[in-house]
């Protein structure tokens, strides 16, 4: 099932997300993947079956400027590894077009890498 982030706050110096969908029982794996198709970061979650936590390109002006934060599903489920698992991907795609020349100028904008 894809969820879909709608709303961003920081709060007390933690960084809670909702989404469009009803909150779900689920656990964070620490994966973060990107779907370069649909210009998305996806954050994987687990309850059985994998869920991808969805950031579409409007919220990534919230993902730089809040990256050194921790990260909390529904304000309460911790989102593991997700400040490492960024990182890592934004280095993998600055200057790399396998994942489609639109999708990294996009990401090399919009992080100012």
């Amino acid at each position: 099932m894809n969820l879909h982030v709608n709303e961003i706050k920081l709060e007390d110096n933690k960084v809670k997300l909702y989404t469009e969908e009803p909150q779900m029982d689920v656990t964070a794996t620490g994966t973060m993947v990107v779907d370069s198709d649909h210009m998305q970061f996806v954050y994987l979650l687990d309850d059985g079956d994998f869920h991808h936590l969805r950031f579409v390109q409007e919220t990534w002006p919230m993902l730089k400027q809040y990256q050194d934060k921790d990260w909390y599903l529904y304000g309460t489920l911790q989102l593991d590894n997700f400040k490492e698992e960024l990182q890592f991907l934004l280095e993998n795609i600055e200057g790399n077009y396998n994942y489609g020349k639109e999708f990294t100028e996009s990401v090399e904008h919009a992080f100012e890498l």
